[in-house]
């Protein structure tokens, strides 16, 4: 395992992420902005989110972080997932586990017209998005980008499906989470892309083949590193923790 390799992605995974939330964060709180028409509760507990994280550029700032961090944490922990042969469906691996450039195998199954019905099946509140995903496939609801529309549903309802088993790893992000998808997760120099790169299946697997959760440890540890240098030169210039920097700067990951 190339460490060297897990902690270069890591801090370019934070990075980005964080001006691609962002970046949704300050259009959807622009002037009659899409969010507010077209998804009004989500918009709400975002201006909510926002105040509560001390509103104005420091609250914009704190929900970026808390949003881009829970991204982070669930396409590492798909790709983990994925490798080890967990999930029905490779959600956001291709095919062909190693090939960082493959459609996630969930769209490429979504554009054959075959979803899990274990996610999508019943009556549930996933089942209402089934038919909003076909229509961005065949073409029928208008969008700049149907396939990243399409997909980022199918990773949102993934994510709600294994929060009820996982909710340690897939958290509750509530409504906000809704407006709150970075963008181009399937451009080819992607956060998602350069994971499946990075995240080698031998890897995750480990040489037992039980399973190399080490990795998920190095990735959180390296990407928050940059966060508990932030926080310890605060405490330099006397500044006290909040809720929020407490973890950042003393939680620590050791390989066994």
């Amino acid at each position: 395992m190339n460490t060297n390799k897990l902690q270069s992605f890591a801090a370019e995974a934070r990075t980005s992420l964080m001006k691609a939330v962002r970046a949704r964060i300050d259009a959807a709180l622009e002037p009659n902005s899409l969010a507010q028409s077209d998804s009004p509760r989500a918009y709400r507990e975002l201006t909510e989110e926002i105040q509560r994280n001390g509103g104005g550029e420091q609250g914009r700032a704190k929900t970026a972080e808390r949003h881009a961090y829970r991204w982070f944490s669930r396409i590492i922990a798909l790709r983990y997932m994925d490798a080890n042969e967990f999930t029905g469906v490779h959600v956001v691996s291709g095919e062909e586990l190693d090939n960082p450039n493959a459609l996630p195998a969930v769209l490429s199954a979504a554009k054959r017209g075959e979803f899990e019905d274990e996610i999508f099946g019943g009556v549930g509140t996933k089942s209402k998005v089934l038919p909003t995903i076909q229509a961005l496939l065949d073409g029928g609801k208008p969008s700049n980008d149907p396939q990243g529309d399409a997909y980022g549903l199918l990773l949102r309802s993934y994510c709600d499906y294994w929060h009820k088993c996982l909710p340690f790893m897939f958290d509750d992000a509530g409504a906000a989470d809704e407006i709150l998808m970075p963008a181009d997760l399937l451009a080819k120099d992607s956060v998602l892309r350069k994971a499946v790169e990075v995240m080698s299946v031998a890897d995750c697997v480990g040489e037992s083949d039980e399973g190399n959760v080490e990795i998920i440890g190095w990735l959180y540890q390296f990407y928050i590193s940059e966060r508990k240098d932030e926080v310890m030169a605060g405490f330099k210039k006397s500044k006290k923790a909040g809720a929020d920097e407490i973890p950042a700067a003393t939680q620590l990951f050791t390989p066994d």
